[in-house]
């Protein structure tokens, strides 16, 4: 990994020090640096104690850490046997995730505690969340008869991308690559996405911090991370070129039927800044799967139709199929995986406010701000 550029606060963050977001002009940041300098700069275990306020050299420690979670989270493990009958019941996979997280406990959080004692405290109860998730993504597909592909290497996110692959190896750049587009997963707007804002308020009820980061599952739906499960749905479809024809007429017939193009357009950004990144890191590391002309079509249509622009769902999809991952579910699982990464952070500082984020002064002086239908 190369080394990052010197921080460089732009802008305001809104109600917490880890992350933020700014949208003149679209710039995402994690602790004063930019997403697109971490992409690519750091490996997944490194984006993670960065994100945290630990010291990177520690990522290798981590990285051992979260393996041996990972591992000890076999079929016979409580928390894949639970994800699995949810899923026999009919449940999909943020419900059938959320029930096997129930399942996990001291022993899970111990191994990643022990492997590094710098991590600031409760981080390893976060991150043992995150670590056993591909478990449960595995335990879920295998009560549906798909099959699991496997590692390429003992490391973490190899672990990870095996038990949610299918098929044969994928190239080692395509791997790299979907370690990139876990590390843009990992933050970047703050407290604003669904996804972080449960979390923070669960945790200020007093429970776990466990049960606060497995509470982001809650927020996994069709318009938030699962635009990533639209956007593989298509790009597999599209690669099926004898079914649907060029992804061209796909999108036409979608469009003209008034469907959703899970991928493109961003509720806040005019332009998501990770997708040409990643882009050009699929092209820097050599990745040649047929996909890439598939998405580089995609986007220039859509653009050319409706003006959108791709966000980090589409350009999510396009590397989780590279390297095998094709089932849509696991392909956003995988990215919540990594959100869990910073929202732990989130978790960790926001235990420390009040339970409802403001004294009871300060919020009886600004209830009248808040505007009618907030949420």
């Amino acid at each position: 990994m190369t080394e990052m550029t010197e921080p460089r606060r732009s802008f305001v963050y809104r109600g917490t020090d880890i992350d933020g977001v700014s949208i003149d002009p679209d710039r995402l940041e994690i602790r004063g640096r930019s997403i697109t300098d971490i992409i690519g700069a750091l490996s997944l275990c490194e984006a993670a104690l960065f994100t945290l306020g630990a010291e990177t050299d520690a990522a290798a420690a981590l990285d051992a850490g979260l393996a041996r979670v990972i591992a000890a989270c076999g079929p016979e493990h409580p928390g894949p046997r639970i994800a699995a009958l949810a899923a026999g019941a009919g449940a999909d996979l943020p419900r059938a995730v959320m029930a096997g997280l129930c399942a996990l406990g001291e022993a899970e959080a111990g191994a990643i505690r022990e492997a590094v004692p710098s991590l600031p405290e409760g981080a390893a109860e976060g991150l043992s969340v995150c670590a056993a998730v591909p478990a449960l993504i595995a335990a879920w597909a295998a009560a549906q008869g798909r099959p699991a592909g496997r590692a390429q290497g003992a490391g973490f996110v190899s672990l990870a991308h095996g038990l949610c692959a299918e098929g044969a190896e994928c190239a080692p750049a395509d791997l790299a690559l979907v370690e990139d587009v876990l590390v843009g997963w990992i933050g970047g707007f703050g407290p604003l996405p669904p996804s972080v804002m449960i979390p923070r308020i669960a945790i200020g009820t007093g429970v776990s911090i466990q049960q606060a980061v497995a509470a982001a599952f809650a927020a996994a739906g069709p318009l938030h991370i699962g635009a990533t499960m639209q956007a593989v749905a298509i790009l597999n479809r599209a690669l099926d070129a004898k079914a649907e024809g060029p992804v061209e007429a796909l999108l036409d017939r979608m469009l003209a039927a008034g469907q959703k193009i899970g991928g493109f357009g961003h509720p806040l950004l005019n332009r998501d800044p990770r997708p040409p990144h990643l882009r050009t890191r699929a092209r820097d590391l050599g990745s040649s799967h047929p996909v890439w002309a598939v998405y580089d079509a995609a986007c220039a249509h859509m653009a050319a139709t409706t003006g959108l622009e791709p966000n980090v769902d589409f350009s999510c999809g396009a590397a989780m199929i590279a390297a095998g991952v094709r089932d849509p579910a696991a392909a956003a699982g995988l990215a919540m995986m990594a959100r869990g990464i910073g929202i732990t952070a989130h978790v960790l500082e926001r235990r420390a406010r009040p339970a409802f984020g403001i004294r009871r002064q300060a919020a009886r002086d600004h209830l009248e701000a808040f505007p009618e239908g907030w949420l």
